[in-house]
């Protein structure tokens, strides 16, 4: 089963500490902590918030696809064109846009939040596929599409950039 959902974390944390609040028989809740908070970002369907997003050199090897475009989704929320361009094959160069582009082309969108929805992974000929549908949001306008993400198998000889998962191909449909 698929679902779709946008989950701001902070937004979680709040209401869980509003209603901690209204019962006044047990005690305030804590604190999540970052174990607590990392697990319930694991289980969300779909993770837009503007929190830190892991380093892009923690994610190189990251053999979870699902992070890898949730950490993506965070960069381009908070406007980090430069490390939203490095999640791409060949360093940012698989976007077929120069970094200059790339910054020219996506800092146009106002607030740029992302619903991703559980992909699906397959592998063929050497490679493994990871696809998502992915809807755009900025404001009121919703733009649905798709990510693929890629990666070599574990095939001898492959480069540490032919093993991390990276964007293939991003399709936006207006």
């Amino acid at each position: 089963m698929t679902m779709m959902s946008r989950v701001v974390l902070s937004g979680a944390v709040a209401a869980a500490a509003l209603l901690a609040a209204c019962d006044d028989r047990k005690p305030p809740a804590p604190e999540p902590t970052a174990a607590v908070q990392q697990a319930a970002v694991a289980e969300s369907p779909a993770v837009v918030t503007t929190e830190p997003s892991p380093a892009l050199d923690d994610l190189s090897t990251s053999r979870d696809p699902r992070r890898v475009v949730i950490a993506w989704a965070k960069a381009m929320s908070l406007k980090d064109w430069d490390k939203a361009y490095r999640f791409w094959g060949e360093q940012g160069a698989r976007s077929g846009l120069t970094l200059d582009e790339f910054r020219a082309r996506w800092g146009k969108i106002q607030e740029p939040q992302f619903d991703i929805a559980e992909g699906r992974a397959e592998g063929a000929a050497g490679s493994l596929y990871y696809t998502a549908p992915i809807t755009l949001i900025d404001g009121t306008r919703r733009v649905p599409g798709e990510i693929v993400l890629r990666r070599a198998n574990d095939v001898p000889g492959a480069s540490a950039e032919q093993l991390r998962w990276h964007i293939e191909r991003l399709e936006l449909k207006p």
